[in-house]
């Protein structure tokens, strides 16, 4: 059974989970070193995908037609590169992931930090170039799958193209959504076929039920948030979290 402290961190990631989906995309970056003090090894994975997928809803329900599909298209088959690198990483390394949120952490940091750059200097947006999508498409389904850490990847990706916050949250919700029910299969079967743990149990299952309540209040909070943020402010406030998350991620 799990502890009031655990439950308490557990609620909190909750509530941050379903506060970003509806209104502050990034902070669920927040959730992955959190629930690191409850679960180890590959239960944070799949202790946190639950939860997400919770939020998930929320946000394809409210946002979906905001979505920019014409974005979305050239993510697809990069993000499924970064499956098979994630896929691999599992299967050889077992349930050590520190160096990998190591790694993630520094990656999403130069990602915020040349995106920062990027607005100081009143870069302009650009249109989805092929080796943009490459790069962000393939790092982000290599960090979600291993630490559901694409967010800031893939955020500085759509703000880079000049997408409106309502476009952001409808693009993002309908990709995450999808994302996050595509590794539900793949986590089972690594876990069913290699070594190194599962990804689910009965506990993290139940223990993803009891912090549901803290999602939608999340969630109902976010969306009441949402409409009163200037894009600007947005667009920093989502950059801020995600490198805040990177160095949690790096601690």
């Amino acid at each position: 059974m799990f502890t009031i402290e655990a439950l308490l961190i557990g609620a909190l990631a909750a509530f941050v989970v379903g506060l970003s989906k509806t209104g502050l995309p990034g902070g669920a970056l927040l959730a992955t070193p959190l629930l690191a003090t409850v679960f180890d090894g590959r239960l944070i994975a799949g202790g946190t995908l639950p939860i997400l997928l919770v939020a998930d809803v929320f946000a394809v329900s409210w946002y979906h037609h905001h979505a920019r599909w014409d974005v979305l298209r050239p993510l697809g088959v990069w993000i499924s590169v970064g499956y098979v690198f994630g896929i691999t990483f599992f299967v050889a390394v077992g349930a050590a992931t520190g160096a990998i949120e190591v790694t993630i952490g520094a990656i999403v940091l130069v990602i915020v930090v040349l995106q920062l750059l990027r607005m100081w200097r009143g870069a302009p947006t650009t249109d989805a170039r092929p080796a943009s999508a490459a790069a962000h498409g393939t790092i982000g389904g290599f960090t979600t799958f291993v630490a559901n850490a694409a967010g800031p990847v893939i955020n500085t990706y759509l703000i880079r193209l000049g997408l409106q916050k309502h476009e952001m949250v409808g693009t993002s919700a309908w990709l995450y959504f999808v994302i996050n029910l595509t590794k539900i299969p793949l986590y089972l079967a690594i876990g069913a076929w290699s070594t190194g743990g599962p990804f689910f149990t009965r506990e993290s299952l139940l223990f993803g039920l009891a912090v549901t309540p803290a999602i939608f209040l999340g969630a109902f909070g976010g969306r009441a948030l949402f409409p009163r943020i200037p894009q600007r402010l947005f667009s920093i406030v989502v950059l801020a979290l995600s490198a805040l998350g990177a160095v949690k991620l790096l601690v």
